[in-house]
């Protein structure tokens, strides 16, 4: 599935839960059939940083084991989660991770489990709260790491077309107001340029790239160009 048709069929959704399955499909095709999206750290509406899931289709033998074994606390996907904003693969994260006895177990046994090729997306909130997309493959040869650019920008989507329907109290869409420049970089920006290639387009001078690059970012509560991009196209910012 392209990012451009994931984005406008779930903005056409009309339930969380088919925002989720879109997500889910879209996975599949890349060989990722397992999802798990968490509250990780306080939400102001999610009450289940304590549970393993907000939603998911992990195998039910998997969680309940999981949960019974308090993993919640010793998960080292979940802890890295909270320390970065970019996304992982599990395995990357394991060599730059010292990991204890318990969090080796919990690897080694996920994988026992049939989770294979994890990878992590942290979404990190302007409340404070961070939620976190695991996925995995119960086939493996997906070459995670070669998919993780992609990956991101669907599960940024995925998340804000979720929160729109699920908490719509905290959608951000009718407060949003970019000027006819800052339209303009976002738009050569979603194009993949740099902000010194946007800045030769325009016309002006890198450091004022750089100065409207930081109030988009600031006004989309993004965390990432990328980020900032995905919304621009969800919220009709920019135009696909």
């Amino acid at each position: 599935m392209l990012i451009e048709s994931f984005i406008e069929e779930t903005n056409r959704s009309g339930t969380p839960e088919e925002v989720f399955s879109l997500y889910e499909r879209a996975l599949g095709d890349l060989g990722f059939d397992r999802v798990m999206y968490s509250a990780l750290a306080d939400h102001p509406a999610y009450d289940s940083v304590g549970s393993p899931a907000v939603m998911r289709n992990y195998p039910d033998d998997w969680v309940k084991y999981y949960v019974a074994k308090n993993y919640i606390e010793l998960d080292p996907v979940r802890t890295y989660c909270l320390g970065t904003n970019r996304p992982f693969t599990w395995q990357d994260m394991m060599g730059r991770t010292k990991l204890s006895r318990g969090q080796r177990a919990v690897m080694d046994e996920g994988l026992e489990a049939g989770l294979r090729d994890g990878l992590a997306v942290p979404l990190h909130g302007p409340y404070g709260e961070v939620m976190g997309v695991g996925m995995a493959s119960s086939f493996g040869g997906t070459e995670p790491e070669r998919r993780l650019g992609f990956i991101h920008a669907l599960t940024v989507q995925f998340h804000s077309a979720y929160t729109a329907l699920a908490l719509p109290m905290l959608s951000d869409a009718p407060t949003v107001r970019l000027t006819a420049r800052e339209i303009e970089i976002l738009k050569w920006a979603a194009a993949g340029k740099s902000n010194g290639v946007i800045a030769d387009i325009l016309g002006i001078s890198e450091h004022g790239v750089d100065f409207h690059m930081r109030n988009i970012l600031a006004k989309l509560k993004a965390d990432s160009r990328l980020t900032a991009v995905v919304k621009g196209y969800r919220l009709r910012l920019i135009s696909i």
